[in-house]
Order: C-alpha cells, then structure tokens, then sequence
C-alpha cells in the first residue's frame, strides 16, 4: 500500500458502551455541542471512559457541520433521553493521521492527505472522517477516515 509521509494504516476503530448522539449545528458551536454531550452524561451518573470523537457526516454548507458525538462509557447500560447506546462500535480499514497544533487550519490538510492517500490506492472512501480527542489536554487530533 502506498502511504503518504504522514498516514498510516490502522486496522480497527472499536470502542465498547458507546455513547452517541447526532446533530446539526453552525462549526463555531463545536465546542459548546461537545461541553453539553459531555456534561449530559456526566450528569445523569454515568462514568466515561474516553475517548471523546465525532464524525464528520457531510461537507459543512453554510458553514452548518452534522456531527455524531460519541463517549465510551464504563456502564454497560444507558438510558437518558436525546442520547443513543451502542454496546460495540466498531469500524474496520481505515488511514489515519494526527493533526498537532493549529487544528482549525490543518485539520483541512488532513483530509487532503488521506482522501489523497485513498485515490493513490485506487480505493473508495466508506466512511465518514472521524476526529478523536486525547482524554487529557488537546495537544493533538487523530483523524480517520475508513476505505
């Protein structure tokens, strides 16, 4: 396979107990949205496990973003109202790369570099591109998108 310097191959995206919740909002609400995800959970009992990540459904018109949110959770049950439970999330085949710093920016180079990657090996794309946060301080995003 060939891969650009800063992709890589990553076999399995999995998570289990997952929580989850889709919406539609203008980009620079992204952190709000992410605060009241969050926080909604945290406040009903729940215990995280992290990571925090989002995919990215559609190519952001009018500057409107439709965002999925998910939280790996320690319970293995889940009920609150406007938020979904899966037990297993799992996405196989995917390139990967890290955006470090100034992600408003780079994180656009980011796409250019896997879908790149995705045409250089003659593959399509199946997925959404998917943005996983570290559990600590944001000093790096992973993005993945599946083939």
């Amino acid at each position: 396979m060939k891969l650009l310097p800063n992709v890589e191959v990553v076999d399995r995206l999995a998570y289990q107990n997952v929580v989850r919740k889709r919406s539609s909002f203008h980009y620079s609400e992204m952190e709000e949205h992410m605060q009241q995800f969050i926080s909604g959970v945290l406040n009903a009992g729940y215990r995280l496990k992290g990571p925090f990540f989002y995919s990215l459904n559609n190519l952001p018109m009018d500057e409107i973003v439709d965002i999925e949110m998910f939280l790996p959770i320690f319970d293995s049950v889940f009920q609150l109202e406007g938020y979904d439970f899966s037990s297993y999330f799992l996405i196989e085949n995917l390139f990967k790369t890290v955006v470090l710093h100034d992600f408003e920016n780079l994180t656009e180079l980011a796409y250019a570099e896997l879908v790149a990657t995705i045409k250089e090996n003659h593959l399509e794309i199946n997925t959404p591109f998917y943005h996983i946060l570290p559990k600590t301080d944001l000093k790096y995003v992973e993005v993945l998108v599946g083939f």
